[in-house]
């Protein structure tokens, strides 16, 4: 496998040097070699994003290639222990897309765009997490470079790992090891597809090519400036994306509608009652995705499902 990209986490890299020959960043020559005797040779090696992958049904059937070994469990668990994770404690981790993310990573990639517009507001998760808190899930806030940590008052029910532990191994351990991933819109729910488990993606700032299997989403909604009023599906879809780019907004007349701490908690009981086998869907529930995914023509839907609340609230935006 030639991988054209720095590894975003080493500990994922570890896991899949076990079981494939990667070529990555840090051997540039040699994979510059095959790249260009493969296409000598007339050969073109196959280019798939994990989206495009999940088209493969052993995606959803089979079992994770990968895996933390024994010594990697063992210390994630004692670092839960050290935080003050109960026993048979539900677990649940929650992350945002940041703008100090995004400023250390344009230090190593000049063309990368922050997009700083497709940023949530972490309050809204902030009183999520508190919900979550007091129905008895230790709460974890994740993520990556961040510069802000967790308010003082708000420490009882958030530990601020982000911040104050990270580490790639930890990031891996506490993403298997949660029964809820709350996914502000980063990448990070990539690291739990591969364990084949799913999340919720909540603030997509996008609506083609989003879910993973397993996964129950919701989208930042489009106001349009000009004629004051929320924009439909089919005119997002028509948009291509365009309306969650800053270079674009101002020529389209948008901004976008980030979700509530009710959607997202309508969300959470949603993926907790799939979790665990209680969820029963109605067929107003799927009337309403069949709707949404023939809007997006079907480019976007890999296994995962919008919420079905949320569907229900916005059902006039389905056209």
């Amino acid at each position: 496998m030639l991988n054209l990209s720095p590894d975003a986490n080493s500990q994922v890299r570890k896991m899949y040097d076990r079981v494939v020959r990667i070529h990555g960043s840090e051997a540039k020559f040699r994979r510059r070699i095959i790249w260009w005797a493969s296409s000598i040779g007339g050969l073109r090696l196959p280019k798939l994003d994990i989206l495009e992958a999940q088209n493969d049904p052993l995606w959803h059937t089979g079992t994770p290639v990968v895996w933390l070994n024994r010594s990697e469990v063992d210390y994630g668990e004692r670092f839960l222990q050290s935080i003050g994770v109960k026993n048979g404690q539900k677990i649940a981790c929650f992350t945002v897309r940041s703008a100090s993310y995004y400023s250390e990573l344009q230090k190593t990639s000049g063309k990368l765009k922050a997009q700083n517009i497709r940023n949530p507001d972490e309050k809204i998760y902030y009183e999520v997490a508190k919900v979550l808190s007091s129905r008895g899930y230790f709460v974890i806030r994740m993520g990556k470079d961040l510069k802000i940590r967790v308010p003082e008052d708000l420490t009882r029910d958030v530990f601020d790992y982000a911040t104050l532990e990270r580490s790639d191994l930890l990031d891996t351990y506490l993403l298997q090891r949660c029964q809820l991933l709350v996914n502000g819109g980063t990448g990070i729910h990539t690291f739990r597809s591969i364990m084949n488990l799913g999340s919720l993606e909540t603030d997509l700032y996008r609506v083609l090519k989003n879910l993973l299997a397993g996964d129950v989403g919701l989208f930042q909604k489009v106001w349009l400036v000009r004629e004051n009023r929320l924009a439909t599906v089919g005119e997002m879809v028509a948009m291509g994306d365009s309306f969650s780019d800053e270079r674009h907004q101002e020529r389209l007349g948008v901004r976008l509608v980030k979700n509530t701490a009710e959607e997202i908690l309508a969300a959470c009981d949603e993926m907790e009652a799939r979790l665990n086998g209680t969820w029963v869907t109605t067929e107003e529930d799927e009337i309403l995705q069949k709707k949404y995914w023939d809007l997006i023509c079907d480019s976007g839907h890999h296994g995962g499902r919008i919420g079905a609340q949320f569907l229900r609230d916005n059902q006039d935006l389905l056209r």
